[in-house]
């Protein structure tokens, strides 16, 4: 699904939960739960038979997205919770291992919470501007300016695997700062030890991403940076 199609906050958050954090027999478990037979009752057969024989299941091409959608709107904040914290489920997207979104917030292994975690994040932006400077506001700027692009086109989770290359960054940087700039290996480490970027993208085509959830909230911080330092 596509994110402009997710007008409602809450519902967009949940969906990102479930795309990160789910696997396709979690969410078929999920969606018996929550009494949803109908919509799974068609694949219920190869799904006993993969538990049976200790498989990995897989839905049918599109059911993924679909099923998704449909238990992000049936399910409720205390049963998130509780999907959440019986299954402590890993990142299945990128190597950041949390989700700290405006409503939802879960680390792995630990407790989901129901409140956002958006002020720790811009703090977390503040104080990686404070180490790479006008080169990280940059980087981030310019992953977030072509993220927004990218999610127009592509669904959530393609959105999640693979963000836009280093030269498009560059180039964008460039645009923005009005003169050519890049980041040192030392700042690149900062970042992803802030928790607010992430590599993408495959050996062969690699990407650089920001977790799609704290997008809106580095935007801000970022705009509040800038009106600080006036770049």
């Amino acid at each position: 699904m596509m994110m402009n199609e997710l007008q409602d906050e809450k519902l967009r958050e949940r969906v990102m939960l479930l795309v990160r954090f789910m696997r396709d027999e979690d969410l078929v478990e999920i969606a018996s739960e929550l009494g949803l037979t109908e919509y799974v009752a068609k694949y219920r057969e190869s799904y006993e038979v993969t538990r049976r024989t200790g498989s990995r299941f897989y839905l049918p091409y599109g059911e993924r997205e679909r099923l998704i959608m449909i238990i992000a709107k049936k399910i409720t904040d205390e049963k998130l919770a509780e999907v959440f914290n019986g299954l402590k489920p890993e990142d299945r997207l990128t190597d950041i291992g949390c989700f700290r979104g405006k409503y939802y917030t879960y680390y792995e292994g630990k407790e989901f919470l129901l409140h956002g975690s958006w002020d720790e994040v811009k703090r977390d932006v503040f104080e990686a501007l404070e180490q790479t400077k006008e080169r990280g506001y940059a980087f981030l700027k310019a992953i977030i300016l072509l993220t927004k692009e990218m999610l127009k086109k592509r669904d959530i989770e393609y959105c999640y695997l693979y963000g836009p290359s280093y030269s498009e960054i560059l180039r964008v940087m460039r645009s923005e700062l009005g003169h050519f700039v890049a980041l040192s290996p030392r700042d690149f480490a900062v970042l992803k030890a802030c928790q607010i970027y992430y590599k993408s993208g495959s050996r062969r085509y690699p990407g650089h991403s920001i977790p799609l959830e704290i997008l809106p909230a580095v935007e801000e911080a970022l705009e509040e940076w800038k009106s600080r330092r006036r770049l």
